[in-house]
């Protein structure tokens, strides 16, 4: 009785991480995984730089704090408008 407890036991305790093992989703390999990771990073990066070069030619363009405020509230839109919606 005690060793076919201990043999179902066992394959319990031996059957789980295999089962756990099935449930990662596969996702391509580990190279392209990271290509594809490394370039949504460049490429927000790359958009940040451009928003703030743009919001740099405003203001230096300003000739008040009202057309500073105007830099600001433009570079604020397009910042909320490039969030996604919140359901």
């Amino acid at each position: 009785m005690k060793t076919k407890l201990g043999t179902l036991l066992l394959a319990l305790l031996f059957s789980i991480p295999v089962f756990a093992a099935d449930n990662q989703p596969q996702q391509g390999t580990p190279g392209q995984n990271f290509e594809k990771h490394k370039s949504d990073i460049i490429a927000r990066i790359d958009k940040r730089i451009a928003r703030n070069q743009e919001e740099k030619s405003c203001v230096q363009a300003a000739k008040n704090h009202d057309d500073i405020k105007a830099c600001r509230d433009k570079l604020k839109e397009e910042q909320n408008a490039d969030r996604p919606k919140k359901p």
